[in-house]
Formats: structure tokens, sequence, C-alpha cells
């Protein structure tokens, strides 16, 4: 198997910012990722896009943006779903001898458009939109559902040191224009701190500071009814073969970056993945700052960014370069990205300092 490397990373977040257009964002982002590789441009041969047309407001979105994201007469590929599905997507290419140095994008700006009305439209038609289903509101059922088992110990503590972090992070958006109601049992600091992202990855075959060691994904069935809320097994699939991949066991990481919506969500998939013990997830997040030491959603959320976003912090960990959120010298980290209604798909990527 090709061995693949992680060359240059950017994260561009911010709020509404009155002096860049989407793809002065994206722009941005991409040149930032390539000065970071230390690479130049000429040697990128391919281009994988994460976007979505509802959240940019407009149809066919990636044919005007696309050439900010460097893909203009460049082989290119425009993946409608997270950031960490594009990434998989890229490595595929990769793996198969197509490419040798591949950018990936991902961007969503919240301040651009109505995150509630792209939520609700997420449901089908028929059963979903009449009643009023976003995805907050599957937040909360399985978080509902959580607490009639476990109860709430632990909660506070929790979102305290998540905004903690998040205040650390000189990546993150800590304050956002869109004030959310937020539906029980959640409560507002638990909601996402809704911004503006532009990300890029450049990867590689020729080796780099950190490298990709393994990938994973899966799918949950559509209809909610039809699923596990709490216990995510979607996540648990994904995660357990991009460790296969890796030959490592999830005692052996270090770092753990979840794409979690809420702060309940990324309790739920703390103790999905067996970090913690049923009911205790809550504990575990006061406690360690290895899972989700950029914040999580409390250092800004917009998909379809997130997944690659994790990716980026992920990387700046192994390479020692995070900043005031930096770990202890971590050699090995876990990165996830989700989408659709309630995480049903999941995309994991197993990441190692080379």
């Amino acid at each position: 198997m090709t061995d693949l490397f992680i060359e240059g990373v950017a994260l561009d977040a911010s709020w509404r910012d009155r002096d860049r257009s989407l793809t002065d964002l994206i722009f941005d982002a991409v040149r930032a990722a390539i000065d970071d590789s230390g690479q130049p441009l000429e040697g990128i041969d391919s281009v994988v896009l994460a976007a979505h047309d509802l959240v940019d407001g407009r149809s066919l979105s990636s044919m005007v943006t696309a050439p900010a994201a460097a893909a203009y007469l460049r082989d290119e590929i425009r993946y409608g779903d997270d950031g960490a599905g594009a990434f998989a997507a890229a490595m595929t290419r990769l793996e198969a001898g197509h490419n040798r140095r591949t950018i990936v994008a991902g961007w969503g700006r919240a301040s651009e458009h109505d995150v509630d009305a792209v939520s609700h439209g997420l449901f089908d038609p028929f059963f979903g939109r009449p009643v009023g289903l976003d995805e907050l509101a599957v937040s909360a059922l399985r978080a509902q559902a959580w607490i009639q088992r476990h109860g709430t110990a632990g909660r506070d503590a929790a979102w305290r040191r998540r905004r903690e972090r998040a205040a650390r992070n000189p990546r993150a958006v800590t304050q956002s224009g869109v004030q959310q109601s937020a539906p029980y049992p959640l409560r507002p600091e638990e909601l996402p701190v809704w911004a503006d992202f532009a990300v890029a990855v450049v990867m590689s075959t020729e080796p780099a500071g950190v490298k990709v060691a393994g990938m994973g994904q899966s799918s949950d069935p559509y209809h909610l009814g039809d699923r596990d809320l709490v216990g995510m097994p979607a996540l648990v699939d994904a995660a357990g073969k991009a460790l296969a991949d890796a030959g490592a066991a999830l005692s052996d990481v270090e770092v753990v970056e979840l794409d979690a919506l809420t702060g309940f969500d990324e309790a739920l998939a703390v103790e999905a993945l067996g970090l913690a013990e049923p009911g205790s997830a809550f504990g575990y997040l006061a406690e360690h700052d290895s899972v989700n030491p950029s914040g999580g959603c409390a250092a800004g959320y917009c998909a379809p960014a997130m997944g690659l976003a994790r990716i980026v912090e992920a990387t700046l960990q192994l390479r020692g370069t995070a900043g005031p959120v930096q770990q202890d010298a971590p050699r090995r980290a876990l990165a996830t990205g989700s989408s659709t209604i309630g995480s049903q798909t999941q995309t994991a990527i197993v990441l190692e300092a080379a």
C-alpha cells in the first residue's frame, strides 16, 4: 500500500468578515496550506472539494468557488459531504496512483445562510419536515435517551472545560451571530458556536511530518426509527476500521478530535468509542483534555468543513504546533467527521507523527 502524508494544513475561522467574500476565504485557506507545505503550487495535480449548495446558498456553487481552491485546469472532484469524507476520497486516488499531490478543501459560511432552515431541509418532506424536525432536535432526542439511562453527573464541569479549551485555541471563534433556542434537554452552552470556515490540507505520497495511517467509513440507516441514536454504531464501525487499517488499538491513540454538533453529542461519541464507561462521559471530558483539545463545537462550527477541521487540529497536535492547546508530544491521533441527520455517515482517520 502507498504511504500517504500530510504536507500542509490551514484553518480559517471567522464570523461575517465583511472584507472577504466566500471565494476570498477559500483562496486564503488554500494558499496558506500550500505555503505551509513548503512546496510550490505547480506540483499539485488534483483537488477534492467538500462543499454543499444548501450551505453556500446557490446551485452548482462549486462552479464559482473551485478556482479559488486551485482547481482551475486540474483534476477535480466535488464531494457534496463532510470534509473528512473528501479527505478519504483523496486518499483512495493517491493510493491508486492517479495523483501524487492533492489539495483537499472544505468550507461553510454560517453567516450567509439560515442554519435552522438548512438543517430542516435535510429531512424527508413527508414525515420529518411536517413535524418540524431539525438536527438539534435529533441531538435533543438522543440526549434525553441518555439522561434517562444515566442522569447528568458531571455535565456542568464538562461544558465549562470545553469552553475553556476553546477560549485558549487561537483558531477558534467563540462568539457567533446566530442565536438558537436549545431544545430540551439541551442547554444553550452545549449548542455549537456557528462560524464561517475554510479549511485546506495538502496531501502527498512523499514523506512529510504527519503520516496518514488508517481510514474507515460507515453509515447508519436514513430513518431515525431504524437507528441506535445513543450507541452510534456508524462511528464505532468507522473508528474500528481506521484503527485496524493503522494496525493500532484505541489505547494507542493519544489525541482524539471528534466531530460533534453539540456538547452532548461529543459525550455520546466518547462513550460509543469506549473511551469512557457508560454514564461517565461528562466526567471523562472534564478530566481529559486529550479529547477535543481544540474545543470542538465550542470553537466554531459549520458543515461540511468540520471533519477536515478535526483533521487539521489533529495534525497540528502531532506536529507540536497547536499553540496554547498543545498536548504533550502525541505520536498518534484519531480524527472523525460526520454528516447528515444525527451523524448518519462517519469517517475516521488515524494520523501518526512521521
